[in-house]
């Protein structure tokens, strides 16, 4: 339960730092893009905090990879 306190006030204070100054330059679709990216990574953070069992993201990076490689005639071999 600490950690997830921790996490709630890095994660804040991350916010409150770099928010006003996107926000004073008017820069609304960085402001979007580093919501999202700061939501997601405190969604992250906290399930890897909780033990949540997460995906790979090696197993995505292959499955989006493979047919593109595949295409330019690079074989791989995976075991």
């Amino acid at each position: 339960m600490a950690t997830i306190v921790l996490l709630v006030a890095v994660f804040t204070v991350i916010g409150l730092f770099e928010v006003p100054k996107i926000v004073e330059k008017r820069l609304w679709r960085e402001l979007i893009v580093f919501s999202f990216l700061l939501v997601f990574g405190f969604t992250l953070s906290v399930l890897l905090a909780l033990d949540v069992p997460l995906p790979s993201p090696a197993r995505g990076t292959r499955f989006l990879m493979e047919p593109i490689l595949r295409l330019l005639g690079i074989h791989t071999y995976y075991s």
